[in-house]
């Protein structure tokens, strides 16, 4: 069933989709991290009046969460791509380099 999957996910394109919106949506989080943090900043820093202000501590969970969520999404988009598209392995055939040339080859 499995095997049935992958195969699946790979001959419709589905995986190579499904990877490129796991990134667009981890690339989507960070914006809306950045855009948020900088929100915040423009509406907190403001010069104090003669009354004081009591100023709100920083929201560092909406941080915390939008790191969690991108690492999760790169995470699952990286383990679905090496599930999907293994490392291709050495063909072992010697290069070049490691064949003796016949220059070298003494006749006996």
């Amino acid at each position: 069933m499995v095997q049935k999957l992958r195969e699946i996910l790979l001959t419709q394109y589905i995986g190579a989709i499904l990877v490129a919106l796991l990134i667009w949506q981890a690339a989507i989080e960070v914006i809306l991290a950045l855009v948020r943090t900088g929100f915040w900043c423009f509406n907190h820093f403001h010069p104090e009046s003669v009354y004081g202000v009591a100023r709100t501590p920083f929201p560092w969970d909406n941080i915390v969460f939008a790191a969690v969520a991108v690492v999760l999404y790169l995470l699952t988009a990286y383990g679905l791509a090496r599930w999907l598209y293994p490392s291709a392995a050495p063909t072992g055939q010697p290069d070049a380099w490691d064949r003796p040339s016949t220059d070298q080859v003494e006749p006996s």
